[in-house]
């Protein structure tokens, strides 16, 4: 067991976070082949995607994952995903056909968002892996469909410089993969035979909140960054995002690294086994400050060289190192609030995942403005960490308060 979580943990982290820098690199690759304009057109879809994708996912993976009584059958959970995926998708035509988008712009919208989507849809079938214990096969996967992103990326610009043309081979390569690769092993963990069960449309209101949740946490560090650009401008918007971009890899990596304990969390849960998981809490408060530590020293000694290093063409950006500090702590305070997430989906607290969501959004919302007219770029991210900040809180004490209730049922038995 042991030794099947360590390779869960390195597969795991090596391969999603090689898929989320080679996701990343989709940008700086677009702009570089097939010029502006056509990065402006990809940005945009960029955009709208992350909320359909949103849409798409529901909230349900880890409530998937989780559900080790099987209260839904792995059946019920893939028809769920395929409603969830054809309902976002046709928002997704709905959304670029009722605004003026040009022609050009609509195919880029629908191809990138529906390339996006396979995501969604390889998510239900990682579901059934990660129950399993088996998400060495998931980093795997992800490492190559990001690695086969890149070289048809890369290719399809030098070939064509059509990047309509490059996004539907994106779309099939990877639905291809997905279909060829994930799903057979993930077949070999589900069990679609198996009847009965809580029905579909319980299912989907039962993880209701979590979609809805899911929608308000995009929204919480959302809001500073918007309020950035309405006040300081365009530029300057650019510049925070730029700083952020090498403190967001650190982020990524600790909540893939995660990722594997969710079923262990769930199995403590299910068990009521008060000792050993406030062990793993204690355990997961240490990562934190050992993450701080490192990432504020990691800064401190390479964060001037790192940008330099990034963004050779744009010097002025060194000007805004010391943004790097703040940042650290604003990308600790988003692993502690997703990571409360994920363990409060696990003890099926939804409305307190609902209340420190809204809370973190009004949080956000209300210093915003203030912070940054007050201190400048380096007040959204204040309002960055006051927002996140309350968001982890609340997430907290409502955790206590349920385990609390949770342990005490087993000891009065």
């Amino acid at each position: 067991m042991q030794n099947q979580l360590r390779k869960n943990l390195l597969f795991n982290t090596v391969g999603s976070l090689l898929f989320y820098i080679c996701q990343s690199a989709i940008t700086i690759l677009v702009l570089a082949l097939a010029g502006a304009y056509a990065n402006g057109l990809l940005a945009t879809a960029m955009t709208i995607s992350n909320v359909v994708i949103s849409a798409a996912g529901f909230g349900m993976r880890t409530f998937q994952v989780s559900d080790l009584n099987s209260k839904y059958t792995d059946r019920t959970y893939l028809l769920s995903r395929y409603i969830t995926l054809l309902v976002a998708f046709v928002g997704c035509c709905v959304f670029a056909f009722v605004n003026s988008y040009s022609a050009e712009q609509r195919w880029i919208i629908l191809l990138y968002t529906a390339y996006r989507l396979i995501e969604s849809w390889s998510d239900v079938w990682h579901g059934y892996l990660q129950k399993a214990e088996r998400m060495d096969i998931v980093g795997v996967s992800f490492g190559v469909r990001g690695l086969l992103t890149l070289v048809v990326l890369v290719a399809g610009l030098l070939l064509t410089k059509q990047l309509a043309l490059v996004l539907a081979v994106l779309l099939i390569s990877n639905a291809l993969f997905v279909l060829c690769v994930d799903i057979r092993f993930a077949k070999k963990c589900a069990d679609f035979s198996k009847t009965g069960g809580c029905r579909l449309q319980h299912l989907l209101q039962e993880c209701l909140p979590l979609a809805v949740c899911a929608f308000l946490n995009t929204a919480v560090p959302s809001i500073p960054r918007y309020y950035c650009e309405r006040i300081l401008g365009s530029t300057e918007m650019g510049y925070f995002a730029s700083v952020f971009l090498p403190v967001a890899v650190l982020q990524v990596a600790m909540l893939y690294l995660f990722v594997p304990f969710i079923t262990t969390f769930a199995r403590l849960w299910i068990d009521r086994d008060r000792l050993a998981y406030y062990k793993g809490l204690l355990f997961l408060l240490v990562g934190l400050v050992a993450l701080w530590l490192c990432g504020a020293i990691g800064v401190a000694l390479l964060g001037r060289w790192g940008l330099g290093f990034l963004y050779p063409a744009t010097p002025e950006l060194l000007d805004y190192a010391p943004l790097l500090q703040p940042l650290v702590v604003a990308t600790v305070c988003t692993v502690c609030s997703s990571i409360l997430i994920h363990l409060l989906t696990i003890a099926r607290c939804p409305k307190v995942l609902l209340l420190s969501s809204l809370l973190g959004c009004l949080a956000a919302w209300g210093c915003s403005t203030p912070l940054i007219q007050g201190f400048g770029i380096y007040g959204a991210a204040y309002a960055t960490i006051f927002g996140i900040g309350v968001q982890a809180l609340v997430s907290l004490v409502g955790l206590l308060l349920r385990c609390r209730i949770w342990f005490a049922q087993k000891e009065s038995k």
